[in-house]
């Protein structure tokens, strides 16, 4: 909520009119340097928790930028409402709302795709003979070298 307050509240205040510009995942791969530019996180307090973006900012009034930067929202049009704010309060900034948010963002920071290794899959799996009945496991599979 605040959040939001805080987005209309530059808007209304901005003094002239900012083009944004809205990119898809082939113009995001496109774009020269993008991996490693700032990402402005305006997405649900849920989605930041579930999905954090390392390094990202926060929109707010401490916020201090310069260049280009990446703005990843829940929804297509708050990304595109602060990306029209982020270039109207700063000079020099030209802001790309992502079209797609987090799913678009991945497409050039792998370091966000979901892991497949690690915790997610347990190192020993066995194969019951019957579920019903008793007895010595069908086989077992283990990613310890015997």
């Amino acid at each position: 909520m605040l959040r939001a307050i805080l987005l209309l509240m530059s808007l209304l205040f901005s003094t002239g009119a900012a083009a944004e510009e809205v990119v898809d995942a082939e113009a995001l791969a496109a774009l020269e340097g993008a991996g490693h530019w700032p990402v402005v996180d305006v997405r649900d307090l849920a989605d930041q928790s579930r999905v954090p973006i390392p390094g990202a900012l926060e929109f707010g009034p401490e916020l201090a930028l310069s260049g280009p930067v990446l703005v990843v929202g829940s929804e297509n049009s708050i990304a595109r409402l602060t990306a029209v704010a982020l270039e109207s309060r700063f000079d020099g900034v030209q802001a790309y709302a992502v079209e797609g948010g987090i799913d678009t963002l991945r497409t050039i920071r792998t370091e966000l795709l979901p892991s497949l290794g690690g915790d997610s899959m347990p190192g020993t799996f066995t194969i019951p003979s019957d579920t019903c009945q008793p007895g010595p496991a069908l086989h077992t599979f283990s990613d310890e070298e015997r």
